[in-house]
């Protein structure tokens, strides 16, 4: 395919490039540009990411998502063309495919599975996963990693931070060098199969106890660097709400579960799922919640959910000595912070607003320039889940209050 060749991935970088950097440039030598011409510069550039995001995928496409998400690094118009990007490719056929799960298997596919279904459940820019069925009836899904992407996202990542340089030479009101390190830190979490099979089952005996979540049995015989091999859960997923409230779940409900699970493994366990859009969350037959895609899970340092609860805490209580202090340990510069912004970052984060608006107002009118890389994850996690809390219950913040009951849980740990 053309758009895995090296030199076409540069060719369409570098014309990106050459159409988006002379217009900052221009801007720069003019001493009364208007903010309408920023904002006017911001959207084409914003628009050539996009494009080249769904056109070549790979990091770029971890680099648009991620962008979109970073309200405390780029301008609005950004976050509004970048937040609405989804991680969606045509999935390939699975004749092209099948080679690369024998190889892994070392047999034929005939010999493990009894049938695979040869239409993609899901595909994304590194993988893509298909329903089988085992030899002995269990039902699974395969998960395959694209052949080319270890190949290609080497040069990808290098091209980011070569635009990235070009970028600060020309226009320095924005630092993209924490959106490259998080792009490489994610890829490299979501390309470690082997690490993806440790932290579902890491998670799964974290949460064992658990009655309120499912974590599918991992296969551990038939994972490998490329291939993963997961129990099927046979469920709804979170945002289909009319297919929920016709299968007799309640909303309301489901947010609680949730927000009480997140809770629980942000604040208190120390180890969390960190993907919770709507296509790795499923309400099961039985009203479990069921978990999927463990790429991101992250474990959190020591002490650091207990930091992040009194910081949130504190701020939200008006004790602003003790809420700079956790601020300060979770690596703000709380010399470019005030109380007041911090306050309502926390209050923003914890569902006073339900979508990126107060987060972006916030931003602006402090000083605060960088989220610490660990407690931006959470951040990121927090923010899709108030999205997901205003589907199932608009208005009642449901879910908030069960993270809420978690977060004083967790500040009281030492």
């Amino acid at each position: 395919m053309l758009r895995h060749v090296r030199l076409y991935r540069l060719l369409r970088v570098a014309i990106a490039v050459v159409r988006v950097l002379p217009r900052y440039a221009l801007l720069n030598l003019r001493s009364h540009a208007s903010q309408a011409e920023w904002d006017a510069v911001h959207t084409f550039a914003a628009r050539q990411i996009r494009r080249l995001a769904l056109d070549l995928g790979g990091a770029l496409t971890k680099a648009a998502q991620i962008g979109g998400a970073r309200a405390d690094i780029l301008p609005r118009s950004f976050i509004d063309i970048l937040s609405q990007f989804h991680d969606a490719v045509p999935p390939r056929p699975f004749a092209t495919l099948r080679p690369i799960v024998e190889n892994e298997l070392g047999r034929s596919l005939d010999e493990v599975f009894a049938k695979v279904d040869p239409e993609a459940l899901a595909a994304a820019s590194l993988a893509q996963v298909h329903r089988a069925q085992l030899r002995d009836g269990s039902e699974v899904v395969i998960k395959i990693q694209y052949p080319e992407v270890r190949r290609i996202i080497p040069l990808d990542l290098s091209m980011l931070r070569v635009v990235v340089g070009l970028t600060r030479i020309i226009q320095r009101r924005i630092d993209l060098r924490s959106i490259i390190y998080e792009v490489s830190r994610f890829i490299e979490l979501e390309v470690d199969f082997r690490r993806e099979v440790e932290s579902t089952l890491r998670l799964g005996e974290i949460l064992a106890g658990d009655p309120s979540v499912r974590v599918p049995r991992v296969h551990e015989a038939l994972c490998s660097d490329n291939v993963i091999v997961l129990e099927y859960l046979d469920g709804i997923q979170v945002t289909r709400t009319t297919e929920l409230v016709a299968a007799g779940h309640k909303l309301p409900e489901v947010a609680r579960r949730i927000g009480a699970l997140y809770g629980a493994m942000i604040f208190e366990l120390g180890f969390f799922h960190g993907d919770p859009h709507p296509g790795n969350l499923l309400v099961l037959p039985d009203g479990r919640i069921g978990l999927l895609d463990f790429g991101l899970c992250k474990e959190l340092p020591p002490g650091f959910a207990r930091r992040v609860a009194e910081m949130m805490i504190s701020a939200m209580v008006g004790d602003s000595a003790a809420a700079m202090a956790a601020a300060s340990a979770l690596g703000f510069d709380t010399a470019a912070l005030k109380p007041e912004h911090l306050r309502s970052l926390m209050l923003m984060i914890l569902g006073d607003s339900d979508g990126d608006d107060g987060l972006l107002e916030i931003l602006s009118e402090s000083r605060i320039r960088k989220i610490p890389e660990d407690f931006a994850l959470v951040v990121r996690t927090l923010i899709l889940l108030n999205g997901l809390s205003h589907r199932l219950a608009p208005k009642r913040r449901l879910l908030q209050g069960q993270l809420i009951q978690h977060l004083a849980a967790g500040a009281s740990q030492a």
